[in-house]
């Protein structure tokens, strides 16, 4: 079911925006399905403007060199775009997701 509304893009970012705080929820309460729900995730990135990419686009877009995933948590984008954290990314030309929701911190411990 989840593959067929990802096909949609308009779709899948309305069931995006009513579930995507029990997808984040999930990640951390079902283990066993934690791999198969971080496919479903969508962020706001350094570089992503005002679409929502997935991991797996993310990761795609990593420097050659980069072994990390880089991400900041805060209020808002615009607040976590204005960090003097962000600086230094953007002059190595690294992008950072933005996690601004509160389940967000949780979701990624």
């Amino acid at each position: 079911m989840f593959a067929e509304i990802q096909e949609n893009a308009e779709d899948y970012k309305k069931f995006y925006e009513q579930f995507s705080k029990n997808m984040k929820l999930g990640i951390h309460e079902d283990q066993g399905s934690r791999m198969k729900v971080a496919e479903l995730l969508r962020f706001s990135t350094s570089k992503s403007g005002e679409d929502l990419i997935s991991l797996k686009e993310y990761i795609a877009r990593m420097k050659e060199d980069q072994k990390s995933i880089f991400y900041i948590t805060g209020e808002s984008k615009a607040s976590v775009a204005a960090s003097p954290f962000m600086e230094g990314m953007k002059k190595r030309g690294l992008e950072v997701l933005y996690l601004t929701d509160p389940i967000d911190e949780y979701m990624v411990q």
